[in-house]
């Protein structure tokens, strides 16, 4: 793609700053509801018109409607927005499209299982938000090529994950998780993912000492949450917005700088020491169920 993954996933790719507006074509029912609507075959076959077309946006398909889309026109595409599209229950078909590179899912209230990836062989990226009953991500390492993996919720706080062990052996260099939790406490699974380079999620999900535990032991890794400190602003009693400090961790607060100076430094000493403490310390051993 001629676009970063980023800015397929936020749907600034296909801006036009000149006419402000977007130029991706957008496959929907034109009364269609803030849900999404309900997309016909004739809504769909819009696609007929566009046989150079490869990247759309599609909204309001039921399974029937899911399949026949695939099925007609998803050989020439090469990234798909499906965007609220909430009745979809099986996405079993993308897995026979080899020329899919990108893949944006927002919304949806069937689906509770990914699908086999082992033949998306152009597969690099793929985002998942919203999905009220997918709670695992088991199969993920069946997608060979994929690089780019963010799951978790838009707009909802909802979503909670079983567990991220089967990132292991996968070679995805960019996760993010942005939902509410993840039920099984195991980070462990960061030694198994060779090409891992970027690890972002939630600053208040993990406890400091977790946190820690990832610097201290992943050292490469970049992430928003990775640190002690991140940069942020809160109003002050004068109601101006101010330089603050969002200690990173579970629990932990987010403090206005000016006269918090010498409580900021013990958060960040106490990190530091929390990074000597856990360096080449086995996850299990660090934390013991």
């Amino acid at each position: 793609m001629n676009f970063s993954f980023k800015s397929f996933v936020d749907g600034s790719f296909d801006y036009d700053f000149e006419t402000e507006t977007h130029t991706c074509l957008w496959l929907r029912n034109e009364k269609m509801d803030i849900s999404g609507g309900t997309i016909t075959i004739e809504d769909i076959d819009k696609l007929k018109d566009y046989p150079d077309t490869d990247v759309v946006t599609v909204s309001g398909l039921h399974q029937d409607t899911f399949e026949y889309f695939i099925k007609t026109y998803g050989g020439q595409l090469k990234a798909i927005r499906f965007f609220k599209n909430k009745f979809v229950e099986d996405w079993s078909l993308l897995g026979t499209l080899e020329q899919l590179e990108y893949v944006y899912f927002f919304f949806n209230q069937r689906i509770t299982s990914l699908w086999d990836m082992s033949k998306n062989t152009s597969l690099t990226g793929l985002c998942i938000e919203d999905f009220t009953r997918l709670s695992s991500i088991s199969g993920i390492d069946t997608a060979p090529a994929l690089k780019e993996f963010r799951i978790g919720n838009a707009i909802w706080d909802k979503m909670v994950i079983d567990s991220l062990m089967p990132l292991a052996h996968t070679n995805i260099e960019n996760f993010m998780f942005c939902g509410k939790s993840i039920i099984e406490n195991d980070f462990s699974f960061l030694g198994g993912m060779p090409n891992i380079k970027q690890f972002d999620f939630p600053a208040n999900m993990l406890t400091t000492e977790q946190v820690a535990w990832i610097v201290s032991n992943f050292p490469h890794l970049q992430g928003f949450a990775l640190k002690p400190i991140i940069d942020s602003e809160l109003y002050n009693s004068s109601m101006e917005l101010v330089p603050a400090a969002g200690v990173v961790g579970k629990r932990k607060p987010t403090l206005i700088v000016e006269g918090n100076e010498k409580r900021i430094e013990k958060y960040v000493r106490n990190f530091e020491e929390l990074k000597k403490k856990y360096v080449g310390v086995p996850y299990k051993t660090a934390f013991p169920e």
